[in-house]
């Protein structure tokens, strides 16, 4: 019998690493009828099961073969990559310390940890982690990719370029990595990588890959002043995108309509959460929610908790809703229905792997203006600022902008006409909720803030119940990571210098200006 259960582990193994799941699925299965204390074999079926984005089916296979082996440091480290991807961030920390403890010898395990620490947010407990990984396995890129990335986040550039560099070295298809050493910035005429990117651009059919390397071509095009070609590669690998996707912006419309009708009808708020901890940076991405969040998280009061998708992920899953996005029209209507007030306690108990030990702390998810009625009803106590860029800034900065890709809440963001409608959206929703809410709910204008900020910063630090510091001026001093497209940024000085950069693509904006002028001339 043991023979044939290390035969049938054996070919469940290689049927896996060949991707041929519903074969290493049958050899675990007769594995399990022959042995069902066999504890490999529920952690490699949670592993397929992962693999097809059933995550809490997976966690408990792997809670079933921790329960046969209590002290293997892999099966702890799953377990918490995957409660992290479940948004359970407590249970996720626990299981990577219990794994961590173990002392692990897999640079695969290692490297889970430090993937785990990173999708809670404390990148800096994910760097030493990274760095483990490599020194027992120096062969495998995506350990150079992930340790780039948090050294990046965690405001590290140097070591963030010579890991990028390792990457591609390892990899020179690695299209993610060129993207990334790209936008680390120190591109001249001189000193660029538009060479090697072109060449691969004419080699690249994969349309996600042909995305990294038309983004990192743009953004160096940009940086010789070259806008016509940054255009160019943008607006051909976005509209090839576009084409794969099933998308149109009426879908958009539809739920934001929802989301005002449904608000209407909800002016009698029921009693949330009565927690005052929560201030929330809404606006449309690349519109200055980083920046705010790193003035509001310098105050001695206050904790960065990053970009948080808890809360339409909870809201989500109260309303029940089966349809296939985090928010539409359909989960708009079903959450009238749900308990607010449990929402909110979920929502802040959900946050305390990094919250708890101040009095306040800042979400900072851009899209979560989308949820402010629901937000304001689960935590009356809540603030929530919202910014406001010029729209032509803030709707070249999302077209030039590589989101998450096949995350479906930016596939505006493909097309500039339908960036510049969604923002008209955006517009007439953020008005909606400043009448609704006007005590909770604070338009920050960005020009006057860069442009004002002692001025436009007191007002803000006002607006959430906090004392003043001037500490708050000084984004600069602020160590807390910052795991967007703002890294390097707002790691300097309060400054002006991206007022105006439209300009640079003003002879491809006449259908986007005439969109903004037919909605009252935004």
């Amino acid at each position: 019998m043991a023979q044939t259960i290390s035969v049938l582990h054996q070919q469940a193994q290689q049927a896996i690493n060949k991707s041929e799941y519903r074969l290493a699925h049958q050899c675990l299965i007769k594995i399990l009828q022959q042995d069902k204390h066999f504890s490999d074999a529920y952690f490699l079926l949670a592993m397929i099961a992962s693999v097809h984005h059933n995550i809490d089916k997976a966690i408990l296979l792997i809670e079933q073969a921790i329960v046969l082996a209590p002290n293997n440091s892999e099966f702890l480290a799953q377990l918490a990559k995957h409660y992290a991807l479940s948004k359970n961030h407590l249970l996720a920390l626990k299981n990577a310390k219990s794994s961590q403890t173990l002392n692990p010898t897999s640079a695969l395990t290692w490297d889970t940890l430090g993937v785990t620490y990173s999708q809670i947010g404390l990148h800096q407990l994910a760097v030493p982690c990274f760095e483990k990984a490599i020194k027992k396995d120096k062969t495998v890129t995506e350990y150079f990719f992930n340790l780039g990335a948090s050294q990046k986040f965690n405001g590290d550039f140097i070591g963030a370029r010579t890991n990028y560099e390792q990457c591609v070295l390892l990899s020179p298809m690695h299209c993610k990595a060129h993207a990334a050493l790209t936008s680390l910035g120190q591109v001249s005429a001189s000193d660029n990588h538009i060479p090697a990117l072109e060449h691969l651009h004419k080699n690249i059919a994969q349309t996600d890959n042909l995305l990294y390397i038309s983004h990192a071509l743009a953004r160096e095009y940009e940086a010789l002043k070259n806008y016509d070609k940054a255009f160019h590669y943008l607006q051909n690998a976005k509209q090839k995108k576009l084409t794969q996707l099933d998308y149109s912006i009426n879908d958009d419309k539809t739920m934001f309509t929802a989301l005002e009708q449904t608000l209407k009808q909800q002016q009698d708020v029921k009693k949330g959460f009565a927690s005052s901890e929560a201030l929330f940076v809404v606006g449309m991405p690349r519109s200055g929610t980083t920046l705010v969040e790193r003035i509001i998280s310098q105050h001695s009061e206050v904790t960065s908790a990053g970009e948080l998708q808890h809360f339409g992920l909870l809201l989500k899953k109260m309303t029940k809703t089966t349809t296939n996005k985090v928010i539409d029209a359909e989960t708009v209507q079903a959450a009238c229905n749900i308990d607010f007030c449990q929402l909110g306690k979920d929502y802040i108990d959900s946050t305390r792997a990094i919250t708890g030990k101040t009095a306040k702390f800042v979400d900072k998810m851009p899209l979560n203006f989308l949820y402010v009625g629901f937000i304001l009803q689960a935590l009356p106590n809540a603030k929530i600022i919202c910014l406001d860029r010029n729209p032509l800034d803030t709707i070249v900065s999302n077209f030039r902008q590589l989101f998450a890709v096949n995350f479906s809440y930016y596939n505006y963001a493909y097309d500039l006409s339908t960036t510049a409608e969604f923002y008209v959206l955006f517009k007439k929703l953020i008005s909606f909720w400043l009448e609704l809410y006007p005590d909770n709910f604070y338009i920050v204008n960005y020009e006057q803030l860069v442009n004002n900020p002692e001025a436009e910063a007191k007002k803000l630090v006002e607006f959430c119940a906090l004392s003043w510091q001037e500490a708050c001026l000084h984004i600069n001093d602020n160590k807390a990571p910052v795991a967007t497209a703002s890294a390097l940024q707002v790691r300097e000085p309060i400054n002006n210098k991206s007022i105006g950069n439209w300009q640079k693509y003003d002879k491809y904006l006449d259908e986007v200006k005439a969109l903004l002028t037919k909605n009252h001339g935004l």
